[in-house]
């Protein structure tokens, strides 16, 4: 349920990524998120992304299109000198604008492979050209700079497409040159374990209700992401309406902030999650304080031995079942020393699935305090779903206990 203050766009902005190994799946365009966040700072939305190829044709066709939508376009991408390296060259044609050397940037580029003892092609020099009346914007991360211009009232900015030369480029010489907006509120919230659908059931009706606000969902994993804008009233409601199934914010940082507030420490047993659960707590710095171990019990032997889970128990139930993840979970605890206890443990697939024991079927334990909460579940999709989700339910089942208290 966070709350932002920012601005309201007024100002169109559009996201170009170019790149082949794009379109054929051999790299992802991370770009978007990064751009739409840091746009976000400053009140500005994205309002049109769009991909293409390494081809000259098209990437001139994407500028003149994004041109005519928005007042600002960003391009990433290109900029190498190699001959399917085409931003200049589209860029020069989409405006009407012919090329122009830069002998500053000549310079730099070769300091910089002298710097790095690095020998220099001789089609580096087509990194020195830009469009007339572009100014370079220089690269201090790689030898290619990037270049924005002015035209018929859009900004055209064109960026490398490697993220370690892009962001720091796009921060310095982009983000401090664009406009502001009009002040917004954006209300944001988190659930786990409900339908997309069922979120919307409930949300749609509220944010109806209040004028000019509006909403999304988006899912991954078994988490649905609300978001509101112009709606600090219909959050509210919303926040009374899902009740503890609602969280402000990314899971692991609410579980390991509850566990913290409540100075509980935890141990986790996991099976089929691999150590996923761990993974995620880890991530949030200071969990330290509050995790004291964490083990893979993969095999029957190990939650024998490690958790003290008793081998009949496994014998007369399986290793997937209600008693021994509820073994797993209150072994944890007690061989830690721990406050509380979690364990899971399931069928993650493709295979080793039964019909009494699907495959996507996983339990889940919480131990806490002298009473062990179960939950059961059988998840959809391939075996890195399962894996996600589950992992995501327990420390979903880990913030509900908590939060209880």
């Amino acid at each position: 349920m966070r709350n932002t203050k920012y601005e309201m766009p007024n100002t169109h902005v559009a996201i170009i990524a170019t790149g082949s190994e794009l379109m054929r799946g051999r790299s992802v365009d991370t770009h978007l998120g990064f751009f739409a966040r840091r746009l976000e700072t400053i009140g500005l939305e994205v309002g049109w992304h769009s991909t293409c190829g390494d081809d000259l044709d098209r990437i001139v066709g994407e500028i003149k299109l994004a041109a005519a939508r928005a007042d600002v376009v960003i391009l990433s991408g290109g900029l190498g000198p190699t001959q399917d390296d085409l931003t200049r060259d589209a860029a020069a044609e989409a405006f009407h604008r012919p090329l122009v050397f830069h002998a500053a940037a000549w310079r730099a580029i070769r300091t910089r492979f002298r710097r790095f003892r690095i020998r220099m092609a001789a089609i580096n020099r087509l990194q020195a050209f830009a469009p007339r009346g572009a100014r370079l914007l220089p690269n201090p991360n790689g030898s290619a700079p990037g270049f924005a211009l002015v035209a018929d009232g859009v900004r055209f900015f064109a960026l490398p497409g490697p993220p370690r030369e892009m962001m720091p480029m796009f921060d310095r010489h982009v983000l401090t040159r664009l406009p502001r907006g009009r002040p917004l509120a954006l209300w944001e919230a988190h659930t786990v374990g409900l339908p997309e659908g069922t979120v919307d059931e409930i949300v749609r009706p509220i944010v109806a209700r209040h004028r000019d606000a509006s909403y999304g969902t988006t899912v991954s994993h078994g988490t649905v992401n609300i978001t509101v804008k112009n709606g600090a009233r219909a959050g509210r409601a919303i926040a009374k309406a899902l009740g503890d199934r609602l969280f402000m914010r990314p899971l692991a940082e609410e579980v390991a902030a509850r566990l913290l507030k409540r100075r509980a420490t935890v141990a986790i047993a996991e099976s089929c999650t691999g150590g996923l659960i761990a993974h995620k707590l880890t991530q949030v710095a200071g969990v330290s304080a509050v995790l004291l171990e964490a083990v893979v019990a993969y095999s029957n032997a190990s939650k024998v031995a490690r958790l003290g889970v008793p081998a009949a128990l496994i014998g007369r139930h399986g290793a997937v079942s209600e008693e021994v993840a509820r073994a797993m979970a209150e072994g944890a605890a007690r061989t830690s020393g721990a406050s509380m206890g979690v364990a899971t443990t399931g069928i993650a697939g493709p295979t080793g699935g039964s019909k009494a024991k699907p495959v996507g079927l996983v339990w889940h334990a919480v131990a806490y305090r002298g009473r062990t909460s179960v939950e059961r579940r059988v998840f959809p999709g391939e075996r890195a779903h399962v894996k996600e989700r589950s992992a995501n339910l327990a420390l979903d089942m880990m913030r509900r206990i908590l939060n209880s208290e």
